[in-house]
């Protein structure tokens, strides 16, 4: 697998490290990411700038209306457009960005929204309706219309430039099929970001067990059998009635259905792979390496009861917040949406990435449980202007809503030091896209690994060579079916 280094993320941690005034850092880089350290050298924020400039000329759309069509999600930064300002910081960035492309490029943005779906979106492209100039919606849903033949690929508008770092290119080619695009994650889809899966820690019970956890990050020994070694040290029977229940101290709070993926991911393996042409393969029932990290995954939170057993599908359940903030676990699953419920909790937090599998491990990988997806529906009349707005949108986003996003997740009192800002580099610099966890959730994670988690049933094999015929046969009308449209 590719190192995801999205590197305009490495430049934002100087210019973010420097306004939050926490002076120069002493540390090192982390193993496997070149961090940037902080500075108040002006010449860091000008190159930033540049890195993130476009290289679009001069258009006058002639007032013209560029109309989205967005999925509404609560558990998602989801708006592409606001109506004003109302002095929470994306918002306002958000409407600044769009009045100064509008302004720039002369036309009009219009949003409409429909709650958790865009079916809406989808039948006025079949019906042939040249309504909607892109549809914004869940991952599963944008692969779908794909399937269908509704989009057009990213790569045929004429002024995207995939190779700029405000497009994560290797977000982009984790999307594609065949090696075609019809998807580009760019730096104004902050829903890649929102479900981004982190560890938080709680410093209170780092420090009273001598856990130096950033320093371990940062000399690449962070890894599973670290973790497991510092989860078993703080388990406790806190009312000593001889069951872990709700009332006790574990080493880790998360849902069933998170831990798996989360892990899998973290060691640099996915469930489902690719082959030279870049399409889907089902290797799960002769992959050994996968098998024995599915297996390792259940020794690292079974034993000594270092996780909260539990059966929630919730992503981050909120009683488990509740209990994290009650000192009640060492490491708690957050996605970073979710970290804004942490702002009540009185103890210091940490972030830091998933660990490793082991030191030998080149990097520290992230999972994105999937992101919202930007389709350019083949009704689409006016390709040029999509494209320029959409790469100025890109452009612009990296250079002041992505910064306005890391002032929400470092704005509680807790988390505003150099170590966050370095510690959220490694975690998004290397986010990492599943089908198996996204794409075909509801066959693999949820069809079947997310019981056998709560269970614990570890028979990846059986369960594996149980869903070979389905999957085989899902995956191959899935590349008939592009090679198809790619005639």
């Amino acid at each position: 697998m590719k190192n995801h280094i999205f590197p305009a993320f490495l430049l934002l941690a100087a210019v973010m490290t420097a306004a939050i005034g926490c002076g120069d850092s002493d540390t090192g880089p982390v193993d496997g990411t070149a961090v940037m350290t902080g500075t108040t050298d002006t010449t860091a924020v000008t190159e930033t700038e540049n890195i993130y400039a476009n290289d679009l000329g001069d258009y006058d759309f002639g007032g013209d209306v560029f109309t989205m069509y967005t999925r509404d999600v609560l558990t998602i930064h989801d708006n592409m457009d606001t109506e004003a300002t109302d002095g929470s910081t994306i918002n306002d960035e958000l409407y600044a960005r769009n009045a100064r492309l509008e302004e720039k490029y002369n036309f009009t943005f219009a949003e409409v929204l429909e709650e958790n779906t865009t079916d809406k979106a989808r039948t006025a492209v079949i019906a042939g309706e040249d309504t909607y100039d892109i549809i914004t919606t869940r991952c599963v849903y944008a692969f779908n219309y794909a399937l269908e033949g509704l989009l057009y690929p990213v790569t045929d508008l004429p002024h995207i430039d995939l190779s700029k770092p405000y497009w994560d290119e290797e977000l982009t080619d984790a999307v594609s099929i065949g090696n075609t695009r019809y998807f580009a994650v760019g730096a104004y889809n902050l829903s890649g970001y929102d479900f981004t899966h982190l560890l938080a820690f709680n410093k209170e019970i780092a420090s009273h067990n001598d856990f130096d956890i950033y320093s371990e990050v940062r000399n690449g020994t962070w890894t599973y059998a670290k973790m497991q070694e510092m989860m078993k040290a703080v388990v406790s029977d806190t009312d000593g009635d001889g069951d872990m229940d709700e009332y006790d101290r574990y080493g880790l709070l998360s849902s069933s259905k998170q831990i798996l993926p989360n892990f899998w991911i973290a060691a640099n393996e996915t469930s489902i792979d690719f082959d030279a042409n870049d399409y889907p393969v089902y290797s799960l029932v002769s992959d050994e390496r996968f098998t024995g990290i599915f297996e390792k995954i259940f020794d690292l939170v079974y034993e000594n009861d270092v996780w909260y057993v539990n059966n929630t599908n919730q992503n981050v359940p909120a009683e488990q917040v509740t209990m994290f903030i009650n000192g009640q676990s060492l490491f708690i699953d957050m996605g970073a949406f979710y970290l804004e419920d942490l702002r009540t909790m009185d103890t210091d937090f940490g972030l830091i990435p998933y660990p490793k599998y082991d030191e030998a491990q080149d990097a520290y990988y992230s999972r994105i449980e999937g992101c919202e997806q930007t389709c350019i529906p083949v009704t689409n009349g006016t390709l040029e202007m999509t494209s320029v707005i959409l790469e100025a949108m890109a452009s612009d986003s990296a250079q002041n809503l992505v910064p306005a996003y890391y002032d929400v997740l470092l704005k509680g009192k807790h988390t505003r030091d150099n170590e966050s800002v370095e510690m959220l580099e490694v975690i998004f610099g290397n986010r990492v896209f599943d089908w198996g966890d996204t794409i075909w959730c509801e066959q693999l994670r949820d069809g079947k690994f997310y019981p056998m988690m709560y269970q614990n049933k570890r028979d990846l094999a059986s369960t594996a060579k149980s869903m070979e015929k389905t999957m085989t046969k899902l995956i191959n009308e899935t590349i008939e079916a592009f090679e198809e449209l790619n005639k």
